[in-house]
């Protein structure tokens, strides 16, 4: 089968089934997994399907959301070398916000050595990890659930926020755009992020190098609200420019 002709029928199964594995196609094209990485690869430089571990996903439109399940899996490696970077700025007894991005959960898993940490989150799924921690007291923040995230949401979510005060907040984004800033996929996320910033001294972005250049559809702030990026690759001229001229510390994860 010709290349093209073979891109194009992993585009009708996509559209058909949302995802695929590489494992899974290989098997129905006859050919070797290698092959079809290059298909994906430049299906995803197409703007068609994003690339997940061991397959990928349909893209469909800027506001649509990667499944929290493959999102959990995705540049994990990435993630945890940002969140061991981030535990550096979190001293004991500090208080701190953490939003509900899978970045941010992966902190939860170097916070067992800080001492009287508190810790305010709308993810349920960080809240379920920081309740195994006996130094650290956890306040949810409540609200609507927002099942594709299991984050809490909404008016009373934002309210919420706003009756605390915090030493730094921890939170990450769906892309990273140079005329819009941080942006989420979700605006109803991306208020709550909002909030957040309101009512915390040190603001501090977590970002793999996946989402630069990457729009989504709601911005969450620009530039200059951040005071730290931390990122596991090293940026280009452009966007090291951009943020130090924002007053962004720019942070590299080892």
């Amino acid at each position: 089968m010709l290349t093209l002709v073979r891109q194009n029928a992993i585009r009708d199964i996509l559209h058909k089934e949302k995802s695929v594995s590489i494992t899974a196609l290989s098997g129905r094209f006859a050919t070797s997994t290698a092959s079809i990485r290059r298909d994906l690869e430049k299906l995803e430089r197409q703007g068609l399907v994003k690339r997940t571990y061991g397959g990928a996903v349909l893209v469909e439109g800027i506001r649509e959301e990667i499944p929290l399940i493959v999102r959990e899996v995705e540049q994990k490696e990435a993630k945890r070398k940002i969140a061991r970077a981030a535990a550096a700025y979190i001293s004991d007894q500090d208080t701190i916000f953490m939003d509900s991005s899978t970045t941010t959960k992966e902190l939860t898993g170097f916070l067992a050595d800080k001492k009287n940490l508190t810790v305010i989150t709308n993810g349920i799924r960080a809240m379920t990890e920081l309740s195994l921690l006996d130094t650290v007291d956890v306040y949810g923040i409540s609200g609507k659930l927002r099942k594709p995230s299991l984050s809490m949401v909404g008016n009373q979510a934002e309210t919420n926020v706003t009756n605390y005060w915090g030493a730094k907040l921890f939170f990450s984004c769906t892309g990273m755009w140079i005329s819009h800033g941080a942006m989420d996929y979700s605006d109803a996320e991306a208020e709550v992020r909002k909030k957040m910033m309101s009512v915390s001294q040190q603001v501090i972005l977590l970002c793999d190098h996946t989402k630069f250049d990457r729009p989504a559809f709601y911005k969450i702030c620009p530039f200059s609200q951040v005071n730290i990026l931390i990122t596991d690759q090293k940026l280009n001229p452009q966007w090291e420019t951009l943020l130090q001229q924002n007053g962004v510390e720019i942070v590299y994860a080892e």
